[in-house]
């Protein structure tokens, strides 16, 4: 097996070396994915030592390629946070058929990610390499024209945005009277992978997501070639999200309006029509970065099938019923049809619906609540029927909030974010949940606050490095 394993190994050095040498940056793309499943898989998720005379990208083309690598960058994140959840729940059948990855996040257990090589560590830490990959090797051969500060800014944006994802379920919720102990994310700052696992804090991962955030807005260029590839407005909406989760308010807010002043569309939902096929376009004018959930089977229609409290909270008039959801074939129940993707698949980029929410949470927990009302009301009448719609009014800042909580629970279903919020909001009493979850008879809850928010790290891993388990 070992003799097989460096065969292939070699193989895949082998075409990445022509690759490089015939200028095909097609064939680096194929080789490179292959190269690192091989070392993922066949070795260690994070301490692998690949060869140290594998030939590495020189030109701008090559880094760019390797940042376009769809299939490492935009469709592999982080879905066992959605799985848990409360969006939706699924049949026994559907449970029994799944994997022990996809039962075992859906109720909370303590072992998840051991069935599967890919899952939410390896895959964003193999987005962190490719980053890694593309900033070192412009600092060895770049200068500081603007084709290589947008590649060094968007390799920049995507390990703080893997770094993100990653947060989200293997470090505990941001406390700033905590952070500067709880235990962190290993923080890679290059792509040598002999160098040790060591895990940071959290207080210095969300450091690093903000230092490499920071530093993709002021390289990116506003305008881009594909909603594929990060953009300066990506950076701010991501910068208002980390923002947003550390309850910095001020600083959310001033990013949310720096996103939203390069470009502030939103949709007309009154101008589609809902269907059997998805309601939505791929890349559609919300979309400000496109990147979806890994396929997870648990969580995709029909299979998957929406809360019925959640469902009932659309009001008459309401144009995101019928348009983000169609009838299951389980009765009475209904499936998500409204993915930004224009497929099953999980939209969770950033779009401008979620950063107006931002600008509108933040704007109420400063007490300005006029400037809150301005945003959701602009929402709402962009979802609502011409004659259902009302605008809110209020003085009040709390209630407002309420109202800001309450949208972003209808807009966002299934897009990623439901697992933070969770996380951020049950340290409120006000907005505490505890969730619930019935298999075969047998009830499984998670309070507020219980330490199954923070997912286990695989357990190869814990293994392999030697880090601390969560």
């Amino acid at each position: 097996m070992k003799r097989r394993i460096t065969d292939m190994k070699k193989g895949a050095v082998a075409g990445l070396r022509t690759g490089l040498r015939n200028g095909s940056r097609a064939a680096l793309l194929y080789a490179l994915p292959g190269l690192l499943l091989l070392l993922f898989s066949c070795k260690k998720q994070l301490d692998i030592k690949p060869s140290l005379s594998l030939q590495v990208p020189v030109t701008t083309a090559d880094f760019q390629a390797i940042l376009d690598n769809n299939n490492v960058l935009t469709q592999v994140w982080p879905y066992a946070g959605t799985d848990g959840a409360d969006d939706g729940f699924i049949t026994d059948i559907t449970w029994a058929s799944v994997s022990v990855t996809n039962r075992n996040a859906y109720t909370w257990e303590k072992e998840v990610f051991n069935d599967l090589p890919r899952n939410d560590w390896s895959l964003p830490y193999t987005a962190v390499f490719y980053a890694n990959l593309a900033l070192d090797g412009s600092a060895k051969y770049g200068d500081n024209g603007d084709t290589w500060r947008n590649v060094r800014g968007q390799a920049a944006f995507y390990r703080g945005y893997s770094y993100y994802q990653l947060a989200q379920e293997f470090c505990k919720p941001y406390d700033p009277a905590t952070a500067a102990t709880d235990a962190g994310l290993v923080l890679r700052a290059s792509a040598d992978l002999n160098i040790k696992s060591v895990r940071s804090t959290v207080s210095a991962t969300y450091q690093q997501i903000l230092h490499d955030l920071t530093f993709a807005a002021a390289n990116l260029p506003i305008d881009v070639a594909a909603k594929t590839r990060p953009g300066k407005q990506a950076a701010y909406a991501m910068l208002a999200r980390t923002y947003l989760v550390t309850g910095d308010y001020e600083k959310a807010n001033t990013y949310a309006d720096s996103s939203i002043r390069l470009n502030g569309k939103l949709m007309n939902y009154n101008l589609l029509t809902a269907g059997s096929s998805a309601s939505f376009k791929r890349f559609n004018d919300e979309v400000i970065f496109h990147t979806v959930l890994a396929s997870a089977p648990v969580l995709l229609s029909p299979r998957y099938l929406i809360d019925t409290t959640l469902y009932s909270s659309y009001e008459t008039g309401d144009l995101r019923k019928p348009l983000f959801f169609k009838k299951a074939a389980t009765r009475p129940y209904y499936n998500f049809n409204g993915s930004y993707d224009g497929t099953t698949a999980l939209f969770n980029g950033p779009a401008t619906d979620e950063i107006y929410l931002i600008r509108a949470e933040t704007a109420a927990r400063l007490g300005n609540p006029a400037a809150a009302l301005t945003d959701l009301n602009l929402l709402r009448k962009n979802r609502y029927s011409a004659s259902s719609y009302v605008p809110l009014t209020s003085n009040d800042a709390r209630q407002v909030l309420g109202w800001v909580l309450q949208e972003r629970r209808k807009e966002l279903v299934l897009r990623g974010q439901r697992w933070s919020d969770l996380r951020r909001l049950n340290k409120e009493p006000a907005y505490q949940k505890t969730l619930v979850k019935i298999i075969n008879g047998t009830r499984y809850e998670l309070p507020p606050g219980d330490s199954r928010y923070t997912w286990p790290i695989p357990a190869s891993v814990v293994a392999e490095t030697g880090i601390p388990q969560n």
